[in-house]
């Protein structure tokens, strides 16, 4: 009964997953985001199919391809979860050199085991582990490296999501964000488990967890698929626009005039200068419920997370500071310090990005031009 759920959860995720990466690629494929969804979804289909009993009597050698590809399903789910949930992010050269540390680090079990068996291995992740701990000289050592890096990946995870909680006003993704970090961090979890503990487990206890890890990836990409797809062809179900709301997504509210009214007299008056200061307090100052500031800096002023619209007021207010000849001999520090930043590197960066100038490049300029 195990096998035959596992079957069924198994290859409902591989259908979804790759819906979802032909939908990324057909409606979004220049976003990054979209980019790095379609590449997980490909090496989670990978890792399905390399996990799931028997596959290696059905496609023999070509086993060793859905090892690969299935291998770097944690990174790209690292990664996919670091573009979700920062809106600048890029993939730099550190996160090219751990994605790729983590690959061949199980790439090399693989290769281990053809050096002792003399045969690539049409085995699932578990049953490879048991067969090169008997003989594998390295296997100690890549295993330790994967394993080190996965913890790390997945703690990278929940921390950008944690950590930007607060300040993303997409009130979607804010919803969206812990469901899928977490379960995907739990996949990973079990899978180290699993892997770790391979020589330990009775054959059922290995299925249990199959299943487990087969239930939790279709419940994600489901989830992800549902927040994904819409229905838009009025040639295939009619006109949909008797069944659809008419309302769009925001109406403005007689008193949203005021509260933006309200929120300028305090970008006027140097509050969104104040140190320290995040939504709940800038709520709590401008008498405004937070899901409504939210929806307001969102939805009306067209910021996705709250630091934005902080760093927009503050690097004109920096503007304004480091163009006054006055103040030619203020430190940069002493005016990122008076604008709210607590050390010199996140001003310069949130400066640069605006103008395409340092604040010490920017004063220079204006004061040769003066």
């Amino acid at each position: 009964m195990i096998e035959l759920l596992d079957t069924v959860f198994r290859f409902s995720a591989v259908v979804c997953c790759a819906l979802t990466a032909m939908l990324a690629v057909r409606d979004a494929r220049r976003q990054l985001a979209a980019r790095l969804a379609a590449a997980l979804s490909v090496c989670t289909i990978g890792f399905l199919l390399v996990t799931a009993p028997g596959m290696g009597q059905v496609v023999g050698q070509w086993m060793v391809v859905l090892e690969i590809i299935g291998l770097a399903t944690p990174a790209a789910l690292w990664l996919f979860s670091l573009s979700l949930f920062d809106d600048k992010f890029r993939i730099m050269r550190v996160h090219v050199v751990v994605a790729s540390l983590f690959w061949l680090s199980g790439l090399a079990v693989v290769a281990e085991y053809y050096s002792i068996y003399g045969e690539f291995a049409a085995l699932s992740p578990a049953e490879l582990h048991k067969a090169v701990r008997e003989g594998g000289s390295w296997f100690p050592v890549s295993k330790a490296v994967g394993n080190l890096l996965k913890i790390g990946m997945i703690g990278h995870m929940l921390y950008i999501a944690w950590q930007g909680r607060d300040e993303d006003l997409l009130e979607a993704r804010r919803k969206f964000r812990a469901t899928f970090v977490v379960g995907g961090a739990f996949v990973m979890g079990v899978v180290v488990f699993s892997l770790s503990s391979a020589a330990k487990l009775s054959p059922e206890s290995v299925r249990l967890v199959d299943l487990v890890i087969s239930v939790a990836v279709l419940t994600i990409v489901f989830y992800l698929l549902w927040n994904v797809i819409r229905i838009d062809s009025e040639w295939l179900l009619g006109d949909l626009s008797e069944s659809a709301s008419n309302t769009p997504d925001w109406v403005p509210e007689p008193t949203d005039m005021l509260d933006l009214e309200r929120l300028n007299d305090l970008a006027a008056n140097a509050t969104l200068l104040e140190q320290g200061l995040t939504i709940a307090k800038l709520a709590e100052i401008a008498k405004v419920p937070e899901h409504r500031l939210r929806r307001l800096v969102n939805q009306h002023m067209g910021y996705r997370n709250f630091a934005d619209f902080l760093n927009h007021h503050r690097v004109e207010a920096a503007k304004d500071r480091l163009a006054d000849t006055g103040e030619r001999h203020t430190p940069v520090l002493t005016i990122a310090m008076d604008l709210g930043y607590g050390s010199l590197g996140p001003f310069n960066r949130a400066f640069k990005e605006r103008t395409g100038q340092t604040p010490t490049e920017y004063r220079r300029g204006f004061l040769a031009s003066a």
